[in-house]
């Protein structure tokens, strides 16, 4: 077998097999049919019993493993798959790099230019009120709300208080952030988000050994808690305006990111990942504005695209079913016929006799009758 985290080909005996994992740490990525969609992965702890003409491969973590495979003396069939599946570790969708400054202000009747930079800052009131002016947008945010602006986001020019005001501002930055999508929003603080809050402000007067190292992981936690809220404005009861527009914006991201990578192997998980959203949020989100379900829409401009590709006759169906992610040229031909009532291979035929057609027939002419004047 091949043990590597990308794989390309299943195996499956006609019998009972069992395999024992004796050294390292691996996981099974098994199924009862070859179909990349219907595979899952467990991990291996010790003893696995296979039952017959189960499809399966492993998957390893560690840098080599010793896996004993107890079957009587028969082959496997071996099945390529028309994508390799890659494994998709555990990791965080973005990650806090550096805080440049944190400090807690408690100011009276206030009014400053803000500085302007290319990295993110978090504004959290813990008492009063505090006005962001963010490019003639005047953003009041009260006790227990925070908001965070970053690079090419509306950024606060002007910062005031007209009363008393204590608040933490935080300067950092972040990687793997581009697709965050509570910049710029105002929040209203669970007890969570202010627990970590109430730790990072504690570490940032502390000036310990460990205060840099934590402060780092609490500004992470209050950002992936953050993550968590925003997936509430993506369900489908009825929105205020500005959520409306939140949705709509991320669907639009969403869906031009789609069809830019069509052509693409490509899955739902992907999308989740890329723009830091749960599945049950994105199902919401397309069930609500477009009456479908992610996969399906997938699927659909897939299918588009495929007819596209064969209308140009440089892929044969094989080819334009790995070019598009399908899991196999079978997978594939079914959809293809299920949507559109032919096989690919009838629509190629279809699409070659109208252009042979047209090559024939001879060309028209227009005629035009002169009107004396």
């Amino acid at each position: 077998m091949v043990h590597t985290k990308s794989v390309d080909q299943l195996y499956s005996y006609p019998c009972e097999i069992h395999l024992e994992l004796t050294q390292g740490i691996a996981s099974l990525l098994v199924g009862s049919s070859p179909r990349l969609e219907e595979l899952k992965t467990f991990p291996i702890h010790h003893y696995v019993k296979l039952k017959p003409n189960t499809y399966f491969n492993l998957i390893v973590h560690s840098e080599e493993i010793v896996c004993n495979l107890i079957t009587p003396n028969v082959h496997p069939t071996a099945v390529k798959l028309a994508v390799p599946y890659l494994y998709q570790p555990f990791f965080s969708p973005f990650n806090v790099l550096e805080i440049f400054d944190s400090y807690v202000s408690q100011v009276t009747e206030f009014h400053f230019r803000s500085t302007v930079h290319d990295y993110y800052e978090l504004f959290y009131v813990i008492d009063g009120s505090l006005t962001l002016n963010m490019a003639g947008d005047s953003r009041t945010i009260e006790e227990n709300d925070l908001i965070i602006c970053g690079p090419h986001q509306p950024y606060p020019r002007q910062i005031s208080s007209d009363t008393f005001c204590n608040y933490l501002t935080v300067v950092f930055d972040m990687g793997n952030a581009e697709r965050i999508h509570f910049l710029g929003q105002t929040f209203s603080c669970s007890e969570s988000i202010r627990s970590a809050l109430d730790k990072l402000i504690a570490q940032s007067l502390s000036h310990s050994y460990y205060t840099q190292t934590l402060m780092l992981c609490y500004l992470q936690e209050v950002i992936t808690q953050l993550m968590q809220l925003t997936d509430t404005l993506l369900q489908p009861h009825s929105t205020p305006t500005s959520q409306q527009n939140f949705q709509n914006d991320l669907l639009q991201q969403i869906l031009a990111y789609m069809n830019k990578k069509v052509a693409e192997p490509m899955t739902v998980e992907e999308i989740c990942h890329k723009f830091f959203i749960s599945r049950s949020s994105l199902q919401s989100l397309f069930k609500a504005h477009l009456h479908t379900s992610p996969k399906n829409y997938l699927i659909n401009i897939k299918l588009q695209k495929s007819k596209e590709l064969i209308q140009e006759n440089r892929h044969t169906i094989s080819e334009i079913a790995y070019l598009l992610g399908f899991s196999s040229i079978h997978y594939f031909s079914r959809l293809f016929k299920k949507y559109y009532n032919m096989s690919p291979s009838e629509y190629a035929k279809q699409v070659s006799e109208m252009n042979k057609s047209e090559a024939l027939s001879p060309p028209q002419t227009e005629c035009y009758n002169e009107r004396s004047e």
